[in-house]
């Protein structure tokens, strides 16, 4: 399944809200009001028919801690939640694909994230973020790699 994925907008906040409690995420449904009011923040949802099944925040004005090879500004994914109900189906592939295309446009040159080991399931988040081509760095805790390696088409 390919869900549709576009920019997050008012009248995805209750199917996002409903998303992130039934994931755990209690806390990010609780501040998504604040989230969606920083300008520098990207926000993408995935939606199969009208449900959000996923939803990525990122940012195109990374400036964190510098190193891995990866100077700033780069794009940087905050949060990649896709529905249990729907995993391994391409909706986290979709959204990451299309945060790419974006930053690509944005003539961004780098992709940065920083994934918790302490977070459930991050085993299976390393292995899906390698089979996108994002690689752990010579800093600590950090994974990036060149945009144009992310997600070729």
């Amino acid at each position: 399944m390919i869900a549709k994925v576009i920019e997050l907008d008012d009248s995805h906040d209750a199917g996002l809200r409903a998303l992130l409690v039934a994931e755990g995420c209690l806390h990010d449904a609780l501040s998504l009001i604040d989230i969606r009011y920083r300008p520098y923040e990207k926000l993408y949802v995935a939606l199969a028919d009208a449900d959000v099944v996923g939803f990525l925040e990122g940012t195109f004005v990374d400036v964190s801690e510098p190193g891995g090879g990866f100077p700033a500004p780069r794009a940087r994914i905050m949060k990649l939640i896709v529905s249990t109900r729907f995993r391994r189906r391409g909706i986290a592939t979709a959204l990451v694909r299309r945060f790419v295309a974006d930053a690509r446009a944005e003539r961004l040159d780098s992709l940065v994230l920083y994934p918790d080991p302490q977070e459930a399931g991050y085993e299976g988040r390393m292995g899906f973020f390698a089979c996108c081509g994002v690689q752990k760095t010579d800093s600590p805790g950090l994974l990036g790699a060149r945009l144009a390696s992310v997600l070729p088409d």
